[in-house]
């Protein structure tokens, strides 16, 4: 039966119009918190790497997984990985007693592709390979399927957020130039050394990155992306309050704004030892300088590095709900030793892959 799915399956590296459009229109999330991603045109653009693996009926994507190749840090080692990107699919295929076979067949199918270094479950290729994913835990039908593929949990991360309704601005930040980078990617690497899951694929993304620095030297930096999301749902009382009270209280209104809501995701922030107290300056000047009010931090539960700052991080931090969401990962031939040293490591975090 995977043959025949194999056949109906199509493979792709840059993105089909079909693929876009489904994804463009998926709402993510739970019941609780749930997002529409308005710039996934744009975004899909600057994966790296990645592979479109489609179902269409009538010219109209039905289902996609999109896996992007990225070699990541994996025990003080590099290591080549496969990160699943997107996971979308019609509810056809999504259980119910009429829609079981196809269900079941393809997760067959996804299943022996994810025991495969190639993503070809017929004609495998079975070197060592590692898959990885994020997952609401709260989100019964994915959790469940990331069980039935072989995946496990690695770890948890929250998220953090620092918002201003005035934000100041800094002469000390500015946005990089193309000759701090060389400089800039080491600390980079020396700040996330035992990180796992370290990769520089998405730094300097459209050198969106922004440097402080104190008598011409560099001692703090950030990548900020813009991003573009349209709220349905918040979690949580306070939640509904300011689905419902955003848009007619203008200080509020700056900070959330449920139908055009435009913020920073970041990744690679680091400082120089004894310069913590110069982050708040930092991201502070970067939403000033961008014509944003808030942005989000992704950490993993290991990582204590934002306990290290004296930070009053704003209104949206002290009012959200702090869900924690799922690392998942499916280990092909690794030892069980080097998966329990990863799942004790600290994890590096990604914002491109968040929004």
């Amino acid at each position: 039966m995977i043959e025949r799915i194999h056949r109906l399956i199509k493979h792709e590296t840059s993105p089909p119009n079909s693929v876009i459009e489904l994804l463009s229109n998926t709402t993510i999330g739970t019941a609780g918190s749930l997002y529409q991603l308005l710039d996934t045109k744009e975004k899909i653009h600057q994966l790296h790497q990645p592979h479109f693996l489609y179902l269409e009926r009538n010219d109209k994507a039905i289902g996609n997984v999109t896996i992007c190749e990225r070699p990541i840090s994996l025990n003080n080692t590099t290591q080549d990985s496969l990160y699943i990107r997107y996971f979308a699919f019609d509810e056809v295929f999504q259980g119910g007693s009429k829609k079981g076979n196809a269900s079941s067949t393809l997760h067959h199918y996804l299943k022996e592709l994810f025991n495969t270094s190639n993503l070809d479950p017929i004609n495998p290729v079975k070197d060592k390979s590692v898959y990885w994913a994020f997952i609401d835990p709260e989100n019964a039908r994915s959790f469940n399927m990331n069980e039935k593929f072989g995946f496990e949990t690695i770890g948890k991360f929250r998220t953090t957020a620092f918002s201003r309704v005035s934000p100041k601005n800094s002469l000390k930040v500015s946005r990089i130039q193309s000759n701090d980078k060389e400089e800039l990617i080491n600390e980079i690497k020396s700040f996330y050394k035992e990180y796992n899951f370290f990769s520089d694929a998405h730094l300097f993304e459209n050198d969106d990155f922004y440097i402080l620095k104190e008598n011409n030297k560099i001692v703090a930096g950030i990548q900020a992306n813009p991003v573009h999301w349209k709220i349905k749902s918040l979690p949580g009382m306070k939640g509904k309050i300011l689905m419902n009270a955003a848009p007619y209280i203008p200080r509020i209104r700056k900070l959330i704004n449920p139908k055009n809501h435009r913020f920073l995701a970041t990744e690679g922030l680091f400082w120089r030892e004894g310069c913590e107290d110069k982050i708040e300056e930092l991201l502070s000047a970067v939403l000033h300088q961008t014509g944003h009010h808030s942005l989000l931090i992704w950490t993993d539960t290991n990582n204590k590095m934002l306990s290290a700052l004296s930070i009053n991080w704003g209104f949206i931090q002290k009012s959200k709900k702090d869900n924690l969401i799922n690392i998942v990962a499916k280990f092909n031939g690794f030892e069980s030793s080097e998966i329990d040293q990863i799942k004790k490591s600290k994890k590096y975090l990604s914002g491109f892959d968040m929004t």
